[in-house]
């Protein structure tokens, strides 16, 4: 039996509010009127995965396929190549108004191809993660006039930098700034912490858990973000209340699961970060 102490503090810590918010989610969730319909929420189209990794919406044939069979809920559009198609994409995108795009793509001169043709028609703002990044490093201009934000780890920074990623606090900000700036595009590198920057601002998040070093939390950052895109908010903005999100459930999840955290562990806690607004 835990002394009282330990299970105050036990609470204290499965708190989704935090000690520390910094971060109002009220500003980011308004109470919904009676009359709300589902489009008035924004439409997000989500295009990526492959044979290999299939979490995914608009993807490969095997891949759309086990995406329908996790939920009934979810839309899934199946392509005959082994990377989403543009034309597919960019019709779908005639009724979305955000577009996430990369995750769990093949690494091929041809899939690099298709997300380019992807990226440079899409009119709609965007969440760029994974492979998306890699293929966005060889033209960077594909993304230029367009709201855009990026979503690098450590090494895909390098990728898209050409630089390493400093190992001090300060450095780093200043890294994730001036990579902003050379994109022309809002950029997080995910990592601990999390830190955003539009080229003017910088936002530096600290919340998660190192239980998170596992696949998936990438694709749950680029999914939040997408929604408050397509929402209207700015890229900044998304990745400011994504970060937020997903940090605060790793932490909730990572108390109760510790080592076997997974990333659809967190997902079950988002609904308790975002009522504890």
């Amino acid at each position: 039996m835990p002394s009282s102490e330990s299970a105050q503090q036990r609470i204290r810590t499965l708190d989704p509010r935090g000690a520390k918010r910094g971060l109002s989610l009220k500003e980011f969730y308004p109470s919904r009127s009676n009359n709300a319909r589902k489009g008035d929420f924004g439409r997000v189209v989500v295009c990526g995965g492959s044979d290999r990794y299939a979490g995914s919406v608009v993807a490969p044939k095997r891949a759309a396929d086990i995406v329908a069979a996790y939920s009934p809920d979810l839309i899934t559009v199946p392509c005959d190549s082994s990377f989403p198609d543009p034309n597919i994409v960019i019709e779908l995108l005639e009724n979305a108004d955000a577009l996430v795009v990369g995750c769990g793509v093949i690494r091929t001169p041809e899939s690099h191809g298709a997300l380019l043709d992807i990226i440079q028609r899409c009119k709609t703002p965007m969440v760029l993660d994974a492979e998306a990044l890699h293929a966005l490093a060889a033209k960077a201009g594909s993304i230029k006039g367009k709201q855009v934000l990026l979503t690098p780890n450590a090494g895909e920074y390098r990728v898209l930098s050409g630089t390493s990623w400093p190992p001090a606090a300060d450095a780093r900000r200043t890294a994730v700034k001036t990579l902003a700036k050379q994109y022309d595009a809002t950029v997080i590198v995910k990592g601990a912490p999390d830190i955003v920057s539009d080229g003017e601002r910088t936002y530096v998040d600290p919340r998660g858990s190192p239980y998170m070093t596992k696949g998936g939390y990438g694709d749950l950052l680029a999914g939040v973000a997408g929604a408050h895109l397509a929402r209207g908010r700015t890229p900044f903005d998304a990745a400011r209340v994504a970060a937020f999100i997903v940090g605060r459930a790793g932490e909730l999840a990572s108390a109760k699961f510790g080592e076997s955290t997974l990333a659809s562990d967190v997902l079950q806690f988002f609904s308790s970060v975002i009522s504890s607004r």
